[in-house]
């Protein structure tokens, strides 16, 4: 069995998509997955399964289909595809607050376009990114939520993708035990 990840877009976000974690969790079992674990409420889940990642990514949003009358977009990693990706980061801020100015986009399958030129022309002096093959990471140090990389990333970077900040990262990590 392997340990996998999985990652949904856009739910229980401003009262759309609601999906409880309980009800995902349930849907998860009733999927085979093994040692069902969810963090917090935007889509989390970290479990054991014997199936393939993509396999795994289509049955769950075939469920939540089914169940909840909506389709989000599930990205589903291994555990060291996870890890790898917090050990590539390259942004790695101190203080109370570091966790929430660093995102880690998570990339499913290929991207169709990116333009880093067009990135750098909206980002501040003090905002930074990094692209790798399937991850793309954004530091934002005035904030996520301010930032003009963050709000258009999706015209500059095109492909099926979400975020998440370091903590999220770290803790999901964490909860594997290893």
């Amino acid at each position: 069995m392997s340990t996998y990840i999985a990652l949904l877009r856009g739910i229980n976000v401003g009262g759309n998509n609601k999906l409880p974690m309980k009800d995902w969790r349930g849907i998860m079992d009733g999927l085979g997955y093994a040692k069902v674990r969810t963090y917090i409420q935007s889509g989390n889940a970290l479990f054991e399964s014997d199936r393939p990642a993509s396999d795994i990514a289509t049955a769950m949003t075939e469920a939540i289909g089914e169940a909840f009358g909506f389709r989000p977009s599930c990205i589903v990693l291994t555990l060291d595809q996870v890890k790898a990706a917090l050990a590539a980061c390259p942004f790695r801020p101190e203080g109370e607050n570091a966790h929430k100015l660093v995102h880690v986009f998570f990339l499913n399958g290929s991207v169709k376009a990116y333009d880093p030129d067009g990135l750098k022309g909206l980002a501040t002096q003090d905002e930074a990114f990094h692209m790798d093959e399937d991850v793309f990471y954004l530091y934002t140090p005035q904030g996520f939520g301010v930032s003009k990389v963050a709000e258009k990333l999706g015209k500059y970077l095109k492909g099926d993708m979400t975020a998440r900040n370091l903590r999220t990262v770290e803790t999901l990590i964490d909860m594997a035990g290893e």
